[in-house]
């Protein structure tokens, strides 16, 4: 399976790895051959780029001599193929590169592959450092198995410890850089609110100095007195078709409001009737949320309590 390309396999991997292993010819498995070739081809170094199922075919022809130096191994997130790829690159190079593919975890995958490679002999070189290549690279040699050690599974469980912690954190510095960024649009909107409310009280106060210019300006002053006789008259007839109105109109007497009180006596549900509605309404098959959204402004906490009692006193 081919894993794509990230930091662990960039258009520096092969003059890097060049660096770190400076003799011999290289093997690498699970990575693009078409763009590590012209990169090894730069390095002026040899290379041999397999995917998983030529590793396989290629290693049937292998006369128990190892052929390359150093292999680099993509490894994926599955387990199915660990102990076919570690048998076979353990008789076909001196030097094995583990480096997480596609999707692979360095947290859980190093550990068990550690492990499996130690059954063919190979244990870590923890002075080989390959940050350079991938945070979560590892370089296995091959030595005697008395060799190893008691130290390599704790050290590859503390790794697997720091690992997992790393991600966490990078994932807690994915989830703050998202929330960083959230807040300078939202600072970016304010002050482009803010702009825009000194902008209006700017204007506001240019009317307001306008609106006091007028009241004092000469033009008003002639205009007053020029209209004073038609106020006068104004304000006059007004005041004789207010008294007139008030006189023709009729009192609503008793009869409006008995014909109003049977309308509502005729209409107006009873407590039973409520409490009927009510049963009615559990037993519905559908039982949809009905939700009231009212603007308030000031409203005070006892009108604003009546209002919801009486929403929820509905049958």
């Amino acid at each position: 399976m081919l894993p794509a390309f990230s930091h662990s396999c960039d258009s520096d991997f092969a003059r890097t790895l060049s660096r770190k292993f400076e003799h011999g010819q290289f093997l690498i498995v699970g990575a693009n051959p078409q763009k590590l070739e012209s990169q090894f081809a730069e390095a002026e170094r040899e290379a041999d780029v397999w995917s998983h199922e030529e590793l396989a075919s290629k290693l049937s022809q292998d006369t128990g001599k190892a052929r390359f130096e150093t292999a680099v191994w993509f490894y994926p997130s599955g387990t199915n193929d660990d102990e076919r790829v570690a048998e076979g690159l353990s008789r076909c190079a001196n030097v094995i590169v583990l480096m997480p593919g596609a999707g692979a975890d360095p947290a859980r995958r190093r550990l068990e592959l550690v492990q499996c490679f130690g059954r063919f002999g190979f244990v870590p070189d923890y002075e080989c450092d390959l940050v350079d290549l991938d945070p979560g690279a590892v370089c296995l040699r091959h030595l005697p198995r008395e060799a190893a050690g008691v130290a390599v599974n704790a050290v590859e469980m503390a790794f697997a410890r720091l690992n997992s912690e790393l991600g966490a954190l990078r994932r807690t510095l994915e989830i703050r850089g998202s929330e960083l960024e959230g807040a300078h649009h939202h600072i970016a909107s304010l002050e482009e609110k803010l702009l825009k409310l000194k902008e209006y009280r700017r204007e506001l106060k240019l009317l307001k100095e306008q609106k006091r210019k007028l009241r004092k300006s000469i033009e008003r002053r002639v205009g007053q007195v020029l209209l004073a006789p038609y106020r006068l008259l104004e304000k006059l007839a007004k005041t004789v078709w207010r008294k007139l109105h008030q006189k023709g109109r009729k009192p609503m007497g008793s009869t409006a409001r008995s014909e109003y009180q049977k309308w509502l006596e005729q209409h107006c549900a009873s407590v039973q009737d409520l409490k009927r509605m009510r049963n009615e309404a559990r037993a519905f098959a559908s039982q949809p949320l009905i939700s009231v959204i009212t603007p308030v402004f000031d409203t005070p906490v006892q009108r604003l309590e009546e209002a919801v009692e009486s929403v929820l006193a509905q049958a």
